[in-house]
């Protein structure tokens, strides 16, 4: 949905500014819990994107929130909705997101204990990531005790009394 970048529809005393109708819509997220405390809200450029405002629009708009004490936001990383003593939601990094992937896999089977895990040259077909992506993921599990590499063989599944027994 697109606004007028300085004015919107008319509230009961006239045009509201664009910078209010982005608080509201956003202080609305944060009060019906879409936005939860901790997790941050979407980039500037995004909102900017989304409302076809100018930063300095959006900005206003955020600083509303930050004196409401809504949200918090933290130089070069973003606004987040609470107080700033909450703790921060980040999506997870890629190399997460396919180490849990693949620690699913592990718990459901698919990949059994001293069997070898995909290549590291086979994770851009496998799950779309870049060789980097991949050896960070199979460091994190090997970190965590789900998989043990053999140098020039290859990452392997650890032995079940080797996985950590927090699942």
């Amino acid at each position: 949905m697109y606004y007028s970048a300085v004015m919107t529809r008319r509230g009961p005393r006239g045009p509201v500014p664009l910078y209010k109708k982005i608080s509201g819509d956003l202080r609305e997220s944060i009060e019906k819990g879409e936005l939860k405390p901790g997790q941050a809200l979407p980039k500037e450029l995004e909102i900017c994107e989304q409302y076809d405002a100018s930063r300095l629009t959006v900005r206003n708009a955020l600083k509303i929130l930050r004196e409401e004490g809504l949200i918090y936001t933290v130089a070069a990383v973003g606004s987040f909705v609470g107080p700033e003593d909450a703790p921060q939601i980040r999506e997870p990094y890629p190399f997460e997101s396919m180490a849990a992937k693949i620690r699913a896999d592990i718990i459901g089977g698919k990949y059994r204990p001293d069997e070898p895990l995909p290549a590291e040259s086979e994770m851009h077909d496998l799950f779309g990531v870049a060789k980097k992506t991949g050896r960070a993921a199979y460091s994190l599990l090997r970190n965590e005790g789900w998989a043990y590499t053999v140098p020039a063989m290859g990452t392997f599944v650890s032995q079940p009394d080797q996985w950590p027994t927090e699942t």
